[in-house]
């Protein structure tokens, strides 16, 4: 018998680093700082992570002024009651009852969104300067512990990588500039007293001539071919993530389709004759739509718990064996001591068992986050929703007699 490292070199070619296995995903090299490419708008110098915090603490101060925030839903509701004006009568009174919460969700996007964007701009910074092999660590700690609760989300984003993740951040910081330029425009505006009357011009305008203006200012501060560049790209790796995914979660979608068609078939004669003797004979005939809709609902919860099952026990082992393999080139590279993972089973071992901790942790939360984090990870909830969404989207094809 071959000794141990023999064998594992006849079995697989020798492995790279796990830190080069991740540089294709996360955009850095195998040593060195990570490489991560957003665009030069997140080039920022030292400092500039608490920098982002604070001001993003700063720039969402305004909401806890009643004053400044009702004055900003006061802008918002008459925003919708001119939108308001030029439509159907029907559609006007809905807007009409509507403009509070439409105020109000406006104006916590204003508060949310900037923060947000910030806090993300810091935690690159952060990330951009550790090694590779660390940041491999920290990406390994992501799947094992959030793998099958946002599997969409971790699938998506290895294929975004594969599928032209620079171009994409290309396109990200094409669109970053514009709304810069626009929002600059803007904001000068709104600050804008021509006459010196000590009111901001923008206050004394009626609402039809701010809007024409707010337009105008826009369309003149904003390139349009770096806008079509942007939103081309987006749509590109949007359509190729889907495209990716849609593969990978196709057996998802069919276990749903074969256990919906099971079970309308299997309950069909029995819910039949329960739902005769309940709903009136003149919505009876609604029974077989019922049966049918009601087992696809249960069937596409069932194998959508099914597929995180799958996804949390992969992304798991695999996070587990990066965090593993990774801390091992750390204790390397720091001179602690040489343990190379093509010699030892203390990878595979280690690695395991993170991995049956993580995806202990999310079978018994349910592959649910607590519901104050996911407060926190909103944006990750919106584009697992998206994701899934998405994907059932484009499932559906039209269908012919």
């Amino acid at each position: 018998m071959a000794p141990r490292g023999e064998r594992r070199h006849l079995q697989t070619p020798p492995q790279k680093g796990a830190s080069q296995e991740l540089a294709p995903i996360l955009g850095g090299k195998s040593s060195g700082p990570a490489q991560l490419s957003f665009g030069a708008s997140t080039a920022v110098g030292e400092g500039a992570a608490l920098d982002e915090l604070r001001s993003a603490r700063s720039g969402a101060a305004w909401v806890l002024d009643k004053t400044l925030r009702e004055k900003e839903e006061a802008k918002w509701e008459a925003l919708v009651a001119s939108a308001s004006g030029k439509a159907p009568p029907k559609v006007a009174a809905c807007l009409n009852r509507c403009a509070p919460a439409v105020a109000w969700a406006a104006v916590g996007c204003e508060v949310c969104v900037p923060v947000y964007v910030k806090v993300f701009k810091a935690l690159y910074y952060v990330l951009s300067k550790l090694p590779t092999d660390v940041l491999g660590i920290v990406w390994g700690l992501c799947l094992v512990f959030f793998g099958g609760v946002y599997p969409l989300t971790m699938a998506a984003f290895e294929a975004f990588r594969q599928c032209g993740g620079a171009e994409t951040y290309a396109a990200l910081h094409d669109l970053q500039v514009q709304y810069g330029n626009a929002k600059k425009a803007l904001e000068d505006d709104d600050a804008l007293d021509a006459d010196g009357d000590g009111v901001a011009d923008v206050e004394q305008r009626a609402v039809a001539d701010t809007i024409r203006r707010k337009n105008y200012l826009v369309l003149t501060a904003t390139d349009p071919v770096a806008l079509d560049r942007g939103f081309k790209g987006l749509y590109t790796a949007w359509v190729a993530v889907i495209a990716v995914l849609k593969i990978q979660f196709a057996q998802m979608v069919a276990l749903g389709s074969a256990i919906g068609d099971f079970l309308g078939q299997l309950l069909r004669v029995p819910l039949t004759q329960v739902l005769v003797h309940v709903m009136d004979k003149e919505t009876q005939k609604w029974i077989p739509t019922i049966i049918f809709y009601t087992c696809k609902v249960v069937a596409i919860a069932v194998a959508i718990h099914v597929q995180k099952l799958l996804s949390a026990f992969y992304s798991a082992v695999r996070g587990g064996l990066l965090v593993s393999r990774n801390v091992m080139y750390v204790l390397d590279r720091k001179g602690v001591f040489k343990l190379d993972p093509n010699e030892t089973y203390v990878d595979e071992v280690t690695g395991w068992a993170l991995a049956a901790v993580g995806f202990y942790c999310q079978f018994s939360g349910g592959f649910a986050m607590p519901p104050f984090v996911r407060v926190i990870l909103w944006p990750f909830e919106t584009a697992e929703a998206g994701l899934l969404w998405g994907i059932m989207a484009a499932d559906e094809t039209p269908q012919t007699a």
